[in-house]
């Protein structure tokens, strides 16, 4: 049976209509139980779920780094007088604006960045939490098939890290229980609520849990600033894109370019070839 879709209103109720014994019989995961996650399955999640953001990280740095080869290639090719007389007399001089701005070495401006602690809301202000669940997570999780149980596991965590888990696991598309729970067992006493410990979820040495939750956060990090930045990357990164390939379309300009550039064209030419690693899926 697939996953039951929750709207946000529905989400709302369940959780102001609840009542207490039901949000304790959800807080450890599954309805009724006290289901936990242990050693070593905890450790292979945790490996599961930090091989997947590596590899968000690694896409995202592929794009940064082809997004830094086609402006280099152009600034190259933009300092031949030459080369821009022949731009003018093919049409080709008009440069989008977002290139523009990478070529002129402008500061973009940048991404708003939300840090833990300070949610994010429609309005800009913190509202208020409905049966221990900040708002702004069953934004984040609108239009996400999520059993209900999931809220339980959240309740747990202050709304700041509930925020952050959100948006971690909507944009590792890892929405599920197990990836919660082990995002919350590695969560730092600070972020947990009052009288809450990780070991009601999860059994793991206390030394190991250490480790793994340092390299949870720094992974964790690295992914939240690689989707702050995503949407104006893509965008870039299209105009580089389809700029670079209206240059080598054309065939004076590719003319000039092997007769001029020679020790750079083939640079030129792989630039050109499709780019199968979109940053947006």
């Amino acid at each position: 049976m697939g996953l039951k879709r929750l709207t946000k209103e529905a989400a709302y109720r369940a959780l102001e209509n609840g009542g207490s014994r039901h949000a304790r019989n959800i807080a450890a995961g599954q309805l009724g139980s006290r289901a936990r996650l242990f050693a070593p399955e905890l450790p292979a999640t945790f490996e599961t779920e930090c091989k997947c953001m590596r590899d968000f990280i690694t896409e995202a740095e592929t794009s940064e780094r082809r997004m830094d080869r086609i402006v280099g290639a152009l600034r190259m090719m933009m300092g031949d007088k030459e080369f821009c007389v022949l731009l003018v007399s093919e049409g080709l001089v008009t440069i989008p604006k977002l290139l523009a701005h990478r070529l002129q070495g402008t500061t973009r401006e940048p991404p708003v960045f939300h840090p833990p602690g300070k949610p994010l809301s429609d309005t800009g202000e913190n509202r208020e939490a409905v049966g221990g669940i900040c708002p702004d997570v069953l934004d984040v999780l609108r239009d996400i098939p999520v059993k209900t149980k999931m809220f339980g596991l959240l309740q747990k965590v202050l709304p700041a890290r509930q925020l952050e888990i959100a948006r971690l696991m909507v944009a590792m598309d890892r929405v599920g229980l197990t990836c919660a729970r082990m995002l919350i067992a590695l969560t730092p006493q600070a972020l947990l609520v009052k009288d809450f410990h990780p070991t009601t979820i999860a059994s793991l040495p206390e030394g190991m849990r250490g480790a793994m939750a340092l390299e949870l956060d720094r992974l964790s990090l690295a992914v939240l600033t690689a989707v702050e930045q995503r949407g104006q990357l893509g965008l870039e990164l299209v105009a580089a894109s389809r700029y670079f390939d209206r240059l080598m379309d054309n065939s004076r300009v590719v003319r000039y370019l092997a007769r001029n550039f020679s020790g750079h064209f083939e640079e030129f030419h792989n630039l050109s070839m499709p780019f199968l690693k979109q940053v947006d899926r």
